[in-house]
């Protein structure tokens, strides 16, 4: 059986609080009783009621005194109480409300009404308890696990830093050794007479060679991303020149898959344009050596479309141009649940050990890096085999930068 609800009276009169007193203790309420304002506080902090009745005419505080000290209080404020009095007009009335008080009962009062707003304000006092020690639970709970969740987030920082060091020296370790694998081998195939067997093995050591570098040099990069290395260089730079040498480097990997080639480009950019070169030239050469991968027969073409965008106070009322770089390709094409997960660092559509394709899941990746640290935008639009097209876009200036600040290290 549950504890009878605590019910403080306050009153001057000594009629009143025996009146008040009979009538709601024969219904089974646990009565306390102040005569004052001074004994109210008093007895409220020792017993902790649920309700208060308070009056209003009373020496030294008033009603209206006693309920503003008792809403001031901390430990008290929670309680309700309910004011009666034989004052029945509306301005005390009001002065009740705005006082802290949640009902007014006016003197002489009928039983039936009185007890029903009695019982009325201990059921909103208990609804609210309730509410607030389920608030109070939910609170504790959700602060938990933020706590939870900070420490996993530390611990998953803490190794993603061990990660990103660990990669960081395997990358530095291995390049030493491996430019003079890769110099010492060039010199045998430049400098020695060797017969067509031994002349084989050199080309694929070297070509080996080559591909380990750049899965090291991808390495180095992914460490630096997270150690904010990347140096935001801008140069002047002309676009066409940047495509046309990308075609002439890959014209005899393209031309030994008998793949077609196409460069589409559109005209009308200026000569020189103001960017970071190195970036959108890396970016390309990752989405362009994917294309290649994933093709056996078919194209490969690189396009290229503009718009002007209009001077605003970003870009020092310079006239700029935002560039959209697509490289298409006819090759194994991706599906819809690969292609969402496609950018991320170590992802890889094929990622069995008995995968056809190389590679360690980074170039998108850091590509995605790049075009970011831009302010760009990359995406794909593929369909499982039917080819891809891989895109990003960036905006380059017609002027020079302002200051050294837009050509020092990327430290975001």
């Amino acid at each position: 059986m549950s504890n009878p609800s605590k019910i403080l009276i306050v009153d001057d009169s000594m009629v009143n609080l025996a009146v008040l007193d009979e009538m709601l203790e024969s219904l089974g309420f646990e009565v306390y009783l102040a005569n004052n304002g001074e004994r109210c506080l008093l007895t409220a902090r020792q017993v902790e009621p649920e309700l208060i009745l308070l009056d209003v005419i009373m020496p030294g505080w008033d009603g209206y005194e006693t309920c503003r000290r008792l809403k001031a209080d901390a430990e008290l404020k929670h309680i309700p109480v309910l004011f009666l009095s034989g004052l029945d007009d509306t301005k005390n009335k009001v002065l009740a409300l705005e006082a802290g008080g949640v009902d007014y009962v006016s003197k002489p009062f009928q039983e039936s009404e009185l007890i029903a707003r009695v019982n009325t304000h201990l059921e909103l006092s208990h609804l609210r308890y309730s509410l607030e020690q389920e608030v109070k639970k939910k609170t504790s709970e959700i602060e938990t696990l933020l706590e939870e969740l900070r420490l996993s987030y530390q611990q998953a920082q803490e190794a993603s830093v061990l990660k990103t060091q660990f990669l960081r020296n395997i990358s530095h370790e291995f390049r030493t050794p491996m430019n003079i694998i890769l110099g010492t081998t060039d010199e045998l195939i430049e400098d020695t007479e060797l017969d067509t067997e031994q002349h084989t093995m050199a080309d694929d050591i070297l070509s080996a060679g080559k591909r380990l570098m750049r899965i090291l040099t991808n390495m180095l990069n992914f460490s630096q991303q997270f150690n904010n290395e990347f140096t935001h260089k801008i140069e002047d730079f002309n676009i066409y020149s940047l495509l046309q040498q990308m075609q002439d480097d890959y014209r005899p990997l393209i031309e030994n898959k008998s793949l077609n080639f196409e460069l589409k480009a559109n005209e009308g950019l200026p000569d020189v344009v103001y960017g970071n070169k190195a970036y959108i030239h890396e970016v390309l050469v990752k989405l362009f050596n994917n294309a290649i991968k994933y093709t056996e027969r078919g194209f490969v073409r690189i396009k290229l479309e503009w718009q002007m965008d209009a001077p605003t106070q970003e870009n020092g009322a310079h006239q700029c141009y935002c560039l959209k770089f697509s490289v298409e390709d006819s090759g194994i094409g991706i599906s819809k649940e690969n292609q969402e997960c496609l950018f991320q660092t170590f992802s890889q559509i094929d990622g069995s050990s008995t995968r056809e394709y190389e590679g360690m899941g980074m170039g998108l990746a850091l590509a995605r890096v790049y075009v970011e640290r831009l302010g760009g935008d990359i995406g794909v639009d593929s369909e499982l085999g039917k080819g891809s097209c891989f895109w990003f876009k960036v905006a380059v200036d017609t002027h020079p930068p302002q200051s050294k600040e837009d050509t020092t290290a990327d430290n975001d």
